[in-house]
């Protein structure tokens, strides 16, 4: 028995869950929603890679799913499927792999997930910061009595963005630690 579910039909491809197979419980569904909602949003996805990657995320499988599997749960091309994990794993959000004695390739999560979300944010807090500098330079050179309030919120969202990006390093190196002992 299959069941369309509004939100998949929501974007250009019509995803159909295959809910009896998997077992799919309506929290775990909207779960899956919200992140792909998150995803499209946060990231340069397209719509079914950003399913495909928030399906694999909340199943969370070390098993992973095969080729078929994903044609199956989201109902769609094999062209389209074979285009977005290959985006997937470009991108290193997801792996590929072979069981011992088993021809068929499984996708899954990486186990470097977090860390590279964070060193991707981080990399952008880096590039926030080092503009906001260049603007504090810029305004300075061109303004011969600058406003001092301006001044100190420059300062301020300077100085909050050296210590995001010094948190994030110590939480990157955490969690690379972790996944090393896995």
């Amino acid at each position: 028995m299959l069941i369309n579910f509004d939100l998949f039909c929501c974007f250009r491809t019509n995803f159909i869950f295959a809910a009896k197979f998997f077992e799919l419980k309506e929290e775990k569904i909207e779960l899956i929603e919200e992140f792909t909602q998150h995803y499209l949003q946060t990231t340069s996805l397209p719509p079914l890679a950003a399913k495909i990657y928030s399906f694999l995320l909340v199943e969370g499988i070390k098993e992973g799913y095969t080729f078929d599997d994903l044609v199956n749960i989201f109902n769609v091309s094999k062209s389209s499927v074979s285009t977005s994990l290959n985006l997937l794993i470009k991108y290193d959000y997801i792996v590929d792999f072979n069981r011992i004695g088993e021809r068929k390739r499984r996708y899954r999560i990486t186990a470097q997930h977090l860390p590279l979300r964070l060193k991707k944010i981080q990399k952008e807090l880096i590039r926030e910061k080092y503009l906001a500098e260049r603007l504090m330079q810029h305004r300075f050179a061109k303004i011969s009595h600058p406003d001092p309030v301006s001044i100190e919120k420059g300062e301020i969202y300077i100085s909050h963005l050296g210590h995001a990006i010094e948190r994030l390093e110590k939480t990157i190196e955490k969690l690379e630690n972790l996944t090393q002992k896995l």
